[in-house]
């Protein structure tokens, strides 16, 4: 009896050791996620997440292995850390916005150098688009329709729409049925409209409204992705009269498009390809 009693006690103790090291291994797992976290897009390198969570470096080295093997966290060509997109999707939170900016504002500046005419870039915010960023151009007159937080509904504007077009058959159009008075004040902009246009889009591969929200003005936009597919963002140009119209139309829509490629490889981790 005193045996069984023995053996108990050392089982028992082993399994509390095994608990323990599983404690042990789940707390430094979520140190490690929130400490790289916290640096954003900067990213956060081997040596300082051992130093900010009180780890030796090789014990910090296998930890953020594990994490990156399940795609909780990427390491990028710089040998920084950073929370991995596809992680972000599963719990519901696209990129950040900061990120996103961050990414984007080269590529749009570029654009806009190009074409001359204001250059957005917006995010889906539940059944309505958020601008978070403009860029104007160098012609005399501008679109300026759209300011920096402000929102439209999905599908009312060229950016808008790129973020609705392609998203999956069944989510596009709950969204359409739901948007309902969002769309009073724009009075060319129905469900039947939308559905229109996204289908357009989706065959052409960017989003053109001429004369669709404001008489006088043209939108070009296409979707930004994420590594995941996810569709996180939309880049579209705003131009007044003609000036998105006839053979422009062809050449805006192709830089538009090139500059969402060129942010995608800058979510990617990538050197985005050489400008054309």
């Amino acid at each position: 009896m005193q045996r069984e009693t023995g053996v108990t006690q050392r089982e028992t103790k082993e399994r509390a050791d095994r608990q323990g090291e599983t404690v042990a291994s789940v707390s430094r797992a979520v140190a490690a996620i929130r400490c790289v976290a916290r640096a954003g897009a900067e990213g956060r390198r081997l040596s300082d997440v051992a130093r900010e969570i009180g780890l030796h470096k090789a014990t910090a080295a296998r930890a953020l292995a594990s994490l990156t093997e399940l795609d909780v966290l990427r390491r990028d060509d710089d040998r920084r850390y950073r929370i991995a997109p596809q992680f972000l999707e599963t719990l519901g939170l696209p990129v950040s916005l900061g990120t996103l900016r961050q990414r984007a504002h080269a590529e749009v500046m570029d654009l806009v150098d190009k074409v001359e005419d204001t250059g957005l870039v917006s995010v889906r915010s539940g059944l309505e688009s958020l601008c978070i960023d403009r860029h104007v151009g160098r012609y005399p007159l501008q679109a300026l329709s759209l300011d920096v937080g402000r929102r439209r509904p999905l599908g009312a504007g060229a950016g808008s729409l790129a973020l609705l077009a392609w998203l999956p058959e069944d989510e596009r159009e709950a969204i359409i049925d739901a948007l309902g008075p969002r769309l009073d004040p724009y009075r060319s902009v129905t469900p039947a409209s939308i559905r229109h246009h996204a289908e357009v889009a989706r065959r052409e591969g960017y989003t053109y409204l001429p004369d669709y929200v404001v008489t006088g003005m043209t939108g070009i936009g296409a979707p930004v992705r994420e590594p995941s597919g996810l569709i996180v963002a939309a880049v579209s140009v705003a131009g007044v009269g003609d000036r998105l119209k006839g053979s422009r139309r062809e050449e805006v829509a192709r830089l538009v498009v090139d500059a969402c490629a060129r942010i995608e490889a800058r979510l990617a981790g990538c050197p985005p390809a050489p400008v054309r």
